[in-house]
């Protein structure tokens, strides 16, 4: 979907304090062979913060860094989640209803896995695009995988699950960036990459079942084998490359315009074969930034994105592409175009 006059207003952060994976494996928690081998760093972890109050310090820290006027002005609110944020019955927007925004503002928790962010960042350019009185969204994303249920240092073989909170700041007239961009698509026959053949009721959180992506992706990688060969990884691999060709399309450049690369937080090996396709450096993704606080849920490609512009990694007139995966499985893309690295007035950017 290209998207016009759409700007990223502000992006606020909450990034936990980083527990080592060295100590991790000192204390046994993290295969110490496991160490120099995948070269992972770190995971922030949040203790026993809620994940709504982390969502909350973000869209302080939006509106604080970039000058903005007040949460209660926003038109829209998407609050994408991955991981349980809070009692059964209980959604979370409601929480920054309650603490920042009041009753005015329509507020909707959105489950689309980890391209929730990006998923939910389409459905507000449609949303403000769809009404000239609508002005300003804002998504936001927030989860603490400290569980007993998530065993965070051996949930994904060569990767670690962090915590993590974003705010997205969306409106139409001017900003740090602009949004260029924006595609989601599913593969429905790819729908049970995660359900470990478990029956879907009782779900899984009620009966205390824990969640291993490795063993749920090697159980279905076996079923595959059984029933009808693996071929879909092929289809996800191919549908992955035909979203990032759209959107670069429709962003209006190709990909040696491309200043960074942002992926979801995982395994080295696994960029691989999208360095080679879109014919990037490792220097160009953000494997580095990834890799010291762990994969956080739908955040990701975001936080990193703020990491950079912080650290001088995107400049303006920079191009950054969002590459992002989900389970069921979904895959997503969108390009922005760096526009300021310091807060900067709507007269300023006019």
């Amino acid at each position: 979907m290209r998207t016009s006059n759409m700007f990223v207003r502000s992006l606020g952060v909450f990034v936990p304090d980083i527990v080592s994976v060295e100590q991790a494996a000192r204390e046994g928690r993290y295969p110490a062979e496991e160490v120099e081998r995948f070269q992972q760093i770190g995971a922030a972890v949040a203790g026993d913060m809620p994940a709504p109050e982390m969502a909350r310090r973000a869209v302080l820290d939006a509106y604080d860094r970039w000058g903005e006027s007040s949460p209660r002005d926003l038109d829209l609110l998407l609050y994408p989640s991955v991981w349980h944020q809070g009692p059964n019955g209980w959604q979370p927007q409601h929480y920054l209803q309650m603490h920042l925004l009041g009753g005015d503002v329509p507020a909707f928790e959105i489950r689309s896995g980890c391209v929730g962010m990006i998923s939910s960042l389409q459905l507000a350019a449609s949303y403000l695009q769809a009404d000239q009185g609508r002005d300003t969204a804002m998504v936001v994303s927030a989860d603490n995988h400290g569980t007993p249920l998530v065993d965070r240092w051996r949930m994904t073989p060569g990767a670690v699950m962090g915590d993590a909170a974003c705010a997205l700041i969306l409106g139409k007239e001017y900003g740090m960036a602009e949004l260029l961009s924006v595609n989601v698509t599913t593969i429905p026959e790819a729908d049970a990459v995660n359900d470990g053949a478990y029956p879907l009721f009782p779900p899984d959180a009620t009966v205390g079942r824990g969640l291993s992506f490795g063993d749920r992706h090697e159980e279905f990688r076996q079923r595959l084998l059984k029933e009808r060969g693996t071929g879909i990884h092929l289809t996800i691999q191919k549908t992955m490359m035909q979203q990032v060709e759209q959107t670069l399309e429709e962003a209006g450049i190709g990909p040696d315009d491309l200043g960074r690369v942002a992926f979801p937080h995982g395994r080295r090996e696994d960029l691989d074969g999208q360095m080679s396709w879109l014919g990037i450096e490792l220097e160009q993704t953000t494997w580095d930034y990834g890799r010291r606080v762990g994969h956080c849920g739908a955040v990701d490609q975001f936080i990193a994105f703020e990491h950079l512009v912080a650290t001088g990694g995107l400049l303006p007139g920079d191009h950054l592409l969002m590459v992002g995966f989900g389970s069921g499985t979904s895959v997503a893309a969108a390009v922005f175009r760096v526009l300021a690295t310091a807060p900067r007035t709507r007269e300023a950017l006019a």
